[in-house]
């Protein structure tokens, strides 16, 4: 109630502090009540629980380390060594196309990769640089360059075996082991000097049979250097000369 002054009367603002003041501590009890049915120490401890880890020198961003689907950056002033980054960040270079548990990746060619994998990360190695701990385990990613070039791909000169497209290198005879190189090295010094048209498993060489059937112009074969068997031959290349 107001006086014709227009004020308050001093026992209106009394009773009005005192309302005040009530409901003031019935919010405080409130507070510190069942709001979740938990003490603040609880809610404490709950938001602890979930916060994000620290990340380590080379976090993860999936269950396994370069698993199938993810990629990688290279590590600057790090041969062959990488670190696992999301495929939009600018500083990725290739993408995992497969992966193995167990295994090495040297040789390329004794992998289990695909055909069109550009190489292949040691996936143990690296984490054991990037995070200064020792090497432990076994397993390997098999690499796709997200740009050109793909060595992988038929004449690029890499890839984990010789397939049919790819051009290989050689001065000697038939029957000789040969290495890929890239076809358009064609013309250089140790360039490409034959191109593959036909591969032939467990083909004997030697006598007067022609394997390739008289359509190529040179035979060679891919393993001869470790094979145990000097005659037959896990591979047999027909190539036609460049």
């Amino acid at each position: 109630m107001r006086t014709k002054s227009g004020r308050i009367p001093a026992s209106s603002r009394r009773h009005a502090a005192a309302t005040a003041a009530t409901v003031a501590a019935l919010v405080l009890v409130t507070g510190c009540g069942k709001a979740g049915d938990g003490h603040p120490s609880d809610t404490a401890q709950t938001s602890a629980a979930v916060a994000a880890p620290t990340p380590s020198v080379n976090p993860s961003y999936g269950v396994q380390f370069l698993a199938e689907g993810e990629c990688a950056a290279a590590e600057p002033g790090q041969k062959d060594i990488y670190r696992e980054v999301p495929c939009d960040d600018p500083k990725a270079v290739a993408k995992v196309i497969d992966r193995a548990d167990i295994g090495f990746p040297d040789p390329f060619e004794a992998t289990a990769c695909s055909d069109n994998a550009d190489f292949a990360v040691n996936a143990p190695v690296s984490i054991a640089i990037l995070e200064d701990k020792p090497v432990s385990g076994e397993g390997y990613a098999c690499m796709r360059n997200l740009k050109a070039p793909h060595p992988g791909d038929p004449g690029g000169g890499g890839g984990p075996r010789i397939e049919v497209g790819d051009c290989v290198h050689s001065t000697a005879k038939d029957g000789s082991s040969v290495s890929e190189v890239a076809c358009r090295t064609k013309g250089k010094k140790d360039g490409a000097t034959h191109k593959v048209t036909k591969i032939l498993e467990d083909a004997v060489v030697g006598g007067f049979d022609d394997p390739c059937d008289g359509e190529a112009d040179a035979m060679f074969t891919e393993n001869s250097l470790i094979d145990n068997d000097p005659v037959r031959n896990d591979r047999l290349l027909c190539a036609d000369k460049l």
